[in-house]
């Protein structure tokens, strides 16, 4: 069976070289229907990639919970550690300051800029894309001077980052680390990241902040918990979540239920959902191109056989097998697809790789995410032009069987 099997291989090469027209027109519609599955995939890696990583810039990685307490929190740390009894792995303040107070460079003062006071563990919750410099570490917590992160538009406001101060009842020197890369939400106004430090209290939660008590009222946390944790589920409130976090909630000093706002941030779930769907309808589009080379391929196979009984019938009669047959044929069809498949993956790769090079310059990437072909794209690629040469050689092979040698060699 072996001999049989490598003699119908040694065939089927043969036929593919002797018949190089046919193996050409063979080859177009498998060409065009692998690419486009090769593209198909392509698009859909790249797209979950980038919508992952613009969800996790914006939004947060996946489930990540808001937490907003409207009203004294007397008791910050107690709260904190109920937030990681809840289920939070990481959390981190996420103050907006109402009252922003001014930077001011020199004569320059700028009042319209946007302050969110947050701990160094955003890093882990939040996709942070760093433009220059770095975020936050543990050692700016030893810092005599407000640390900041600045967003690009206000880095290009400021020029350098000398001599930049930040007003409240006066000056005070601060200094900025990073300059992260601009958000969806903040491309065109200024924001910036202020890292909570025993010095930095009053600025991240108001006036209202009592460092004696840890005191502070309408606070608001970040805290990432495990996508597989049932509380992950919770998406606005009176779920698992909160319910965990109100068991507990005279620890902190809550009032009344309604004063505690949770929901869940990241829309992780809805971005692989419509992925879903969308790859679904363009996996579609490829298959009934695809369908339609493997069609051409089995019309091409039938229309071989038909011309070559007599060589066929040759075959026969000088002792070779009907399962050598049988495998050169399905074989000459397999080669036939594969080759079509590597110009299809290299015609992809090509294309891909100019695109990549155009979307390069017309917006910004994340440096993790680069335009390229997947190795799973090359393998489903190549994986279905060898399926298609099997499936559209078998009924080619099976009439070639089926052929009298006699009436063959009379032709």
């Amino acid at each position: 069976m072996l001999r049989s099997l490598t003699a119908g291989i040694v065939l089927a090469f043969a036929g593919s070289r002797a018949n190089v027209a046919r193996t050409i027109l063979s080859c177009a519609g498998i060409v065009v229907g692998v690419g486009a599955l090769i593209m198909v995939v392509t698009a859909g890696d790249l797209g979950q990639r980038y919508a992952t990583a613009f969800s996790e810039a914006n939004a947060g990685r996946a489930a990540t919970m808001e937490v907003s307490v409207y009203g004294e929190v007397t008791d910050l740390g107690a709260f904190e550690e109920d937030l990681g009894r809840a289920g939070a792995l990481e959390t981190t303040v996420y103050n907006r300051m109402e009252a922003s107070p001014p930077l001011r460079k020199g004569d320059q003062v700028l009042q319209d800029v946007s302050f969110v006071g947050v701990d160094a563990t955003l890093g882990d919750i939040r996709r942070i894309n760093m433009a220059e410099g770095r975020w936050f570490t543990e050692a700016d917590l030893e810092s005599r001077s407000p640390v900041l992160v600045v967003n690009q538009a206000l880095a290009a406001e400021l020029g350098d980052f000398t001599d930049i101060q930040i007003g409240t009842d006066q000056w005070t020197d601060v200094r900025i680390v990073g300059v992260s890369q601009s958000s969806t939400f903040d491309s065109d106004w200024y924001s910036a990241y202020l890292l909570r430090a025993p010095l930095t209290g009053e600025l991240v939660f108001g006036s209202s902040w009592a460092p004696e008590d840890d005191a502070a009222s309408q606070v608001t946390y970040l805290a990432r918990i495990d996508p597989a944790d049932s509380a992950a589920e919770e998406m606005f409130g009176g779920g698992e979540f909160t319910d965990r976090l109100l068991s507990a909630s005279w620890r902190w000093g809550l009032d009344e239920p309604e004063n505690l706002m949770v929901y869940r941030s990241d829309y992780a779930e809805t971005t692989d959902e419509l992925i879903g769907y969308l790859s679904l309808g363009l996996i579609g589009v490829a298959v009934i191109t695809l369908t339609t080379g493997l069609l051409g391929v089995l019309n091409v196979g039938l229309v071989t056989v038909r011309e070559r009984r007599r060589e066929l019938a040759t075959y026969r009669a000088l002792g070779a097998s009907r399962f050598t047959l049988f495998v050169a044929v399905v074989m000459e069809a397999v080669v036939v697809a594969v080759v079509a498949g590597l110009i299809a993956l290299a015609l992809s790769w090509a294309l891909v790789a100019a695109g990549g090079a155009v979307i390069g310059r017309l917006m910004w990437l994340p440096p993790d995410i680069t335009v390229a072909v997947p190795p799973s794209a090359a393998l489903v690629g190549l994986g279905s032009a060898a399926l298609v040469g099997l499936l559209a050689g078998i009924i080619p092979a099976i009439r070639a069987l089926r052929a009298s040698v006699v009436a063959g060699l009379r032709e």
